[in-house]
């Protein structure tokens, strides 16, 4: 590997993850590695203790943008109590009709380059996971409505494995219930639903990012009408520069450590895991 070199860049399928961080690391290199980490939680494992042994070399998973803008503040209402014992999280991440037999297969759709990540799953939970904290156990049900797709690569036909609709019924260790919904194939919504709600017994967050906005329902205010949440600090895109911050010693690296990562990564192996299975599965994995 080029002398010359201080960090690489990862930006390549999940596949490729985890021989290219791994060999990174071992040649002395500082580490930004596209999301999801790696195609399962075994391999995001082999890559979080390889990390471990060479602590001064950074190592980051860019993470998911979506809630970037919002998070100080959901974590804030969260912290205030205002919302009271979180009881029960909706997750939505629905878009789309079904296509047709036959339409270009995308990494997405191949097991092969993705392994146990489907749809929208990792990024909604890695989210989640920062408000309120990791699932304890997980059962899920998927289906593929798109059977057949072709490989771009081939033009052969080629069946479909990842499912692209998915539900997860999840316990929360803060206590919750959480209900994930991801489908590539419900259509009949006037816009794609990209949303989490978090209920508890004295309030409601509602966090609807096609509409871009943060409400916030009580019974006692209002009468329960959804209220504007203030972002008093909206947070932003600065993965490159954390990253490059980090490497001069002036920050660490949140969004996100290795060690996170792979927690999400065990979430997602764990929701694989019930699929196969069809019983529920806890955490942490073994």
């Amino acid at each position: 590997m080029d002398p010359t070199l201080d960090a690489i860049v990862i930006g390549t399928w999940p596949n490729m993850h985890k021989p290219l961080v791994l060999a990174a690391l071992q040649a002395g290199k500082h580490v930004l590695c596209e999301a999801r980490m790696a195609l399962n939680w075994g391999e995001a494992l082999e890559m979080l203790d390889e990390s471990r042994r060479r602590p001064p070399q950074v190592a980051q998973i860019v993470p998911s943008p979506l809630t970037l803008r919002y998070d100080a503040a959901i974590q804030e209402t969260i912290k205030s109590g205002v919302l009271g014992q979180l009881t029960y999280i909706t997750v939505r991440g629905v878009a789309g009709w079904p296509e047709a037999n036959g339409a270009p297969m995308t990494f997405r759709q191949d097991a092969e380059l993705s392994g146990d990540n489907i749809l929208f799953l990792g990024i909604m939970y890695e989210a989640l996971a920062r408000w309120v904290g990791h699932a304890s156990s997980v059962v899920a049900m998927g289906q593929t409505v798109v059977k057949w797709r072709t490989d771009p690569a081939t033009s052969a036909l080629r069946s479909v494995e990842v499912p692209d609709h998915l539900d997860v019924l999840a316990r929360m260790a803060c206590g919750a219930q959480a209900h994930l919904l991801l489908s590539a194939v419900a259509g009949g919504s006037d816009r794609p639903a990209l949303e989490f709600w978090l209920h508890g017994s004295q309030g409601a967050l509602h966090l609807d990012l096609a509409a871009g906005a943060l409400t916030l329902s009580r019974p006692d205010v209002e009468g329960g009408a959804p209220q504007p949440v203030p972002l008093a600090h909206p947070g932003a895109w600065r993965v490159e520069e954390e990253f490059v911050g980090a490497i001069r010693g002036k920050e660490r690296v949140r969004l996100t450590d290795f060690p996170t990562a792979a927690r999400y990564m065990e979430f997602t192996t764990a929701v694989a895991r019930s699929l196969r299975s069809g019983h529920s599965v806890g955490m942490p994995l073994v």
